[in-house]
Formats: C-alpha cells, sequence, structure tokens
C-alpha cells in the first residue's frame, strides 16, 4: 500500500489548484488523473474575472496571457432571430471586468504543472476504479495505472478529494443517484464543442450567446486565433439531425443569422466533442468522510460561463478544511457539515439561478420575450447578471 495525507482524484482546475494549494501548506499530496496531459474538453473557455483574480494570486495569470488567452470585457445575447443586446461584464471589486478565453488544453496543463512544481506528486494515465471504505469513512482509493503493468495499487490517505468531474467515481460510488443521468430520453441535454478559425480578430473582446431551436452556444475567444463554440442541445433536435453535431450546426444554429455572419461558411479546425447525457444539480460536498470539489460536488449550467471560475474558487474555499481535516487526522464530521454548508452558501444560489434562467433560454419563445425585455432602455444592465452569474468578485 502506498500513503500519502491527502489524494486528490482528478486533474482539472479544481484537483490541481487544491492539490497545489495544500502542497504549499506542507501537505504531502498525490494527485491521480485518468488522462495524459494536454487534452482537450467540452468546455465554454471562458475564465470570468474572478477566476482570472485567483489565478493572478497564484502568480499564473501572466503565464495564461503569454500562451495567448484572448480578452473579453462584455457580453452579447442573441434569440433565435439574431436580435441582440450588448452589455459590458461587470466590474467586479478588486477583479475589475476583464475574463480571458483561453483552451483547457492549455489551462489544465498548466495547472498541472504548477501543482508539480509545488511539490504536487501527480500520476497521470492513472484511474481510481473504487474508494477503501473502512467503518463507513474513505480511507484510500483503488488505483489502476493504464499500461497495467504494476496491476492495481490501493492508495491510502488521511483526506481524499475527488474533482475527476460531473461523472465522478467517488460520487458515483457513494450516491449513484446524484450523478449524470445513465440513460436518455429525447428530452435529454447533451453537450458539444468544436472550435472554429477566429475571422472576427477577437470577436470585438465579447463573449456571446445564441440561442436555437433545441438547444443554446456560447462562442468566445481562444488562443492560436480559433474561436470556440460550446453548446447544449436536446437529444430530439440531435436526432432530427440525423444524431450528427455537424448537422445540428448546419441545419439549425446555423440558422441563426448573427452566428452565421461570425463563423460563415468556415468549417471546424477541430473534431466535434461531446458529453451527455447532462444533468445540471446540487450534489454533495462533503460524505463518508471524502470531500467533492468542481463539477463533483455539483454541475452549473453553462449558460452562466462560470464553470472554470467555480472551480478555481471552490478550491480556495476548500483550504481550510483541507489543512484542518489534514491537522485532526481526517475529516471531522463537524468539518463535513461545515464544508458542505459553505460550498451550498457559495455555489448553491448562483447554481439555481443559472438553471432557471439557462431554462428560459432553452426555448425560442420565452427567449424572445425576455430578448424583448433586455431590449428596452434600461434592459442592457441586466445582461451581465445573466450571463457572466459571479458572486462577489472577491479572490
Amino acid at each position: 500500500m502506498t500513503r500519502a495525507e491527502l489524494v486528490v482524484i482528478g486533474g482539472g482546475p479544481a484537483g490541481a489548484a487544491i492539490a497545489a494549494l495544500a502542497a504549499t501548506r506542507g501537505a504531502k499530496t498525490l494527485l491521480i488523473e485518468k488522462d495524459n496531459f494536454p487534452r482537450d474538453k467540452v468546455c465554454g473557455e471562458f475564465l470570468s474575472a474572478e477566476g482570472c483574480a485567483i489565478l493572478a494570486r497564484l502568480g499564473l495569470l501572466p503565464a495564461l496571457i503569454e500562451k495567448g488567452a484572448m480578452p473579453m470585457d462584455a457580453c452579447l445575447l442573441a434569440d433565435s432571430k439574431g436580435r441582440s443586446v450588448t452589455a459590458p461584464l461587470p466590474d467586479l471589486p478588486g477583479s475589475g471586468r476583464t475574463a480571458w478565453g483561453i483552451s483547457r488544453a492549455v489551462l489544465d496543463e498548466m495547472l498541472l504543472n504548477y501543482a508539480a512544481s509545488c511539490g504536487v506528486t501527480v500520476r497521470e494515465r492513472t484511474t481510481a476504479i473504487r474508494p477503501v471504505l473502512e467503518g463507513g469513512r474513505v480511507t484510500g482509493v483503488i488505483t489502476r495505472p493504464a499500461n497495467r503493468d504494476g496491476g492495481d495499487e490501493t492508495v491510502g490517505a488521511a483526506l481524499v478529494i475527488a474533482a475527476d468531474g460531473r461523472r465522478s467515481m467517488l460520487q458515483r460510488a457513494l450516491h449513484p443517484s446524484l450523478g449524470d443521468p445513465l440513460t436518455t430520453t429525447p428530452k435529454s441535454w447533451f453537450g458539444f464543442k468544436a472550435h472554429f478559425p477566429d475571422r472576427t480578430r477577437g470577436l470585438g473582446k465579447r463573449v456571446e450567446l445564441f440561442v436555437f431551436e433545441g438547444g443554446y452556444a456560447g462562442l468566445g475567444p481562444v488562443e492560436g486565433a480559433r474561436l470556440d463554440l460550446a453548446l447544449i442541445a436536446r437529444v430530439d433536435a440531435l436526432n432530427a439531425c440525423g444524431n450528427s453535431p455537424q448537422r445540428l450546426f448546419e441545419e439549425r444554429m446555423l440558422q441563426n443569422p448573427l452566428l452565421k455572419e461570425r463563423l460563415g461558411n468556415d468549417s471546424p479546425c477541430s473534431a466535434w466533442k461531446t458529453i451527455g447525457p447532462l444533468r445540471f444539480n446540487v450534489r454533495k460536498a462533503a460524505s463518508h468522510g471524502a470531500m467533492f470539489l468542481g463539477d463533483a460536488a455539483g454541475t452549473i449550467d453553462p449558460f452562466s460561463g462560470e464553470g472554470m471560475s467555480n472551480a478555481l474558487h471552490g478550491a480556495k474555499l476548500a483550504l481550510p478544511f483541507v489543512l484542518g481535516a489534514l491537522a485532526s487526522g481526517g475529516l471531522t464530521e463537524a468539518a463535513a457539515r461545515a464544508w458542505n454548508s459553505g460550498w451550498r452558501d457559495a455555489f448553491v444560489p448562483v447554481s439555481r439561478r443559472a438553471r432557471l434562467i439557462g431554462r428560459l433560454f432553452q426555448h425560442p419563445r420565452p427567449s424572445s420575450i425576455a430578448m424583448g425585455l433586455l431590449r428596452l432602455p434600461q434592459g442592457a444592465r441586466w445582461l451581465p447578471s445573466l450571463v457572466a452569474t459571479t458572486r462577489t468578485g472577491a479572490a
């Protein structure tokens, strides 16, 4: 058996950030990641001002900008007819309003390398396949390397943190009813993403949202003269397009004249990536002596554009609980209740609000009504709080 003080499952923004923060405080930390970085993800690739402020605190924001991150300080929302409204992003105290577009391939690799530089032992291409439970508490995980040469290994720890995404192994093992659905219906939601050549030269420093029949899409600039197009769509809309993301794009999304103007007749410069079926809900932030971060703790509707910032913010909030658990030899019941409460206070209100807004804009008729209100003289001031549902801006 291998032992560590802290085991983190998942090397995305939440996992890499909490591993790095704990290691800099002296914790012997092991991070387990099933993929080999860099790797791509279905994601809007929009890092709000709040998330950027956390990266600045870590000293990583300049490096992110050097890697080609693209600035955004405004947002645009267009209904299915191409009618649009534009407004500045919120000016957050201590953080400003500038968001940055950066691919997950670049951001995640940078954060994982940072964690390693802080003393974290990183094991890529290693899967946590099941938890070790003793007396109803998670005391470790069973891991399996991709090459299988060494066989399965038991890793024990004072604390295990699951930051392994919306299909978290640990969350499924402990609470199988809370994760993404295992079956698909015509009303199920799937996520898609592709990169396109950026004919706009930075999209006017905006993040843009487009409603179409059966879903909605976000468009934003990222490094490498590309635009990230990320969307969610119902299965019935996908079925009507032959279950082809490219046909969905051509037959449904390009009916929005403003989106067609942005992308023209360009083809994607990357393959379509898919994830689903999806469920946007609050899960568990602590259970059975383990902690959860990022999408493993709860998933926010992508309409808000706050997924990456939530992951970083959650790691920052979790650090005192992690250090306390390591000092106590494990997460106490009182600490677990406190973390559950703290996580809910930070993320549940914004998650529920984002879901309500997302549902409103998933259908052309209510979205057109909402667009009419937004286009009123004072309506545009509401737009930033719809598109970027940031909590406080504190970093």
